[in-house]
């Protein structure tokens, strides 16, 4: 059966929103101005109408020529035009829809990337030069609903046939009635009603998503797990690789005891801003890309809060623990825990009764890296007591509480035995 996939424009296609691209064009206080309208209204707190009149209103007298040569710079998202053909081949009807681009451009746009058609609001144009006024259907608050059905009336098809790829809260209604949701880049109201997440800036899986390429075979199914499967091994050993870095920690404090500690706080920090600005589909410079590429499936609609209690955890441990107290925990939450998930994940097989996620063999593997770390520095049966009570509490279903309970736990044990 014949279905309709309506695209957005402004952060699905487009890297970006054209208003911020044309404002920054414009000058730096228009860019400010739109930015903050901008936020209000991912805020729910004016309306799309009302921060269409209020941009646009800035962009009075500017030359239609710029404006293009503007809309033209802006970065698309990879493989569009490769992706849009191949749904149009497999029988997908392919329109664009944006309440905040030009008409004239999206047509544009749908022609450059092979969409069926496209749709934007209506602008003013006076002399070659905008006049400011910004109109239409799409410029109300329920356009794309509207204009959708019209659509599908036209078609003869029905919201059960439609899929939708969106990004802000103003396609929250289009995306109560679709059949299939998409989040593109998505901000965080739209990332928790969505079906499916895309995050990679690549368009092309939009493919795997609705299995486009045939996959009816048991080979073609195999190798699409297959590669889900290596992609998650890939992204677990980048998120170990970040986790065992902490135990760098106790060797630059050793040297740099207070720098350490700032240089953690600052880096906690730019972690929370960079994970505030993912689950609204932006992203923090260089960063951003480290830990969108270690965030785990689960965590791709709501904060990830590991490497806040891993930061928190080695920052308590140096504040409040002598010096080879803080070593052990660190190095028993960089190591011991890592061991865990690598052994766990590839050879568990007997499940904790208590944590149905994790395994005894996970555990067991815990328990040894730990007592190596606690035996540097103690003796053999407190090692062994300290490797079994951090080994334990990694196993606890405390998702990434974890991070902060085995070096805090680790410590406050070891001074309660006279360790100091």
């Amino acid at each position: 059966m014949k279905k309709i996939i309506v695209m957005d424009v402004d952060g699905v296609l487009f890297r970006g929103q054209f208003l911020l691209h044309l404002a920054r064009y414009v000058g730096i206080f228009v860019y400010i101005r739109t930015v903050l309208l901008c936020f209000l209204f991912n805020m729910n707190k004016i309306s799309i109408q009302e921060l269409l009149k209020k941009v646009y209103e800035r962009f009075k007298g500017i030359d239609l020529e710029s404006a293009q040569t503007v809309y033209k710079n802006i970065t698309i998202i990879k493989y569009a035009q490769e992706t849009i053909e191949t749904l149009r081949s497999h029988g997908y009807y392919v329109i664009l829809v944006s309440s905040g681009v030009p008409d004239l451009f999206v047509k544009d746009l749908a022609t450059r990337l092979s969409a069926d058609n496209g749709y934007g609001v209506e602008i003013g144009i006076q002399n070659r030069r905008l006049t400011g006024d910004v109109f239409g259907r799409l410029s109300q608050p329920h356009g794309k609903k509207e204009l959708i059905e019209e659509l599908l009336i036209k078609n003869n098809l029905t919201w059960q046939n439609t899929i939708v790829l969106v990004d802000d809260r103003n396609n929250l209604n289009i995306m109560n009635k679709a059949s299939i949701n998409i989040g593109v880049n998505a901000h965080y109201t739209v990332r928790q009603k969505a079906n499916y997440l895309i995050d990679s800036r690549n368009l092309a899986e939009v493919l795997d998503i609705l299995n486009i390429a045939d996959a009816d075979t048991y080979g073609t199914l195999s190798a699409g797990m297959r590669k889900q499967f290596i992609h998650s091994w890939y992204q677990e050993i980048r998120r170990k690789f970040l986790h065992i870095l902490i135990a760098c920690v106790p060797i630059f404090s050793n040297f740099i005891y207070y720098t350490t500690q700032m240089t953690l706080l600052a880096l906690l920090g730019a972690y929370v801003i960079s994970e505030c600005l993912r689950i609204n589909g932006y992203s923090f410079p260089l960063l951003g890309r480290i830990t969108r590429s270690s965030v785990r499936k689960v965590e791709e609609r709501d904060f990830a809060f590991g490497p806040v209690t891993l930061i928190l955890g080695a920052v308590l441990s140096l504040h409040f623990f002598p010096a080879m107290i803080a070593n052990i925990a660190i190095w028993i939450v960089a190591f011991a825990d890592t061991a865990a998930t690598i052994v766990g994940r590839s050879l568990g097989v007997h499940r904790i009764p208590y944590n149905k996620k994790k395994s005894l063999e996970g555990t067991f593997a815990a328990m040894i890296v730990a007592f190596l770390c606690g035996y540097i520095y103690l003796p053999i049966p407190v090692a062994l007591f300290i490797a079994l009570i951090s080994s334990m509490i990694e196993s606890l279903p405390l998702k990434s509480l974890d991070n902060l309970f085995m070096p805090i736990g680790t410590g406050l044990l070891l001074l309660s035995l006279g360790y100091s």
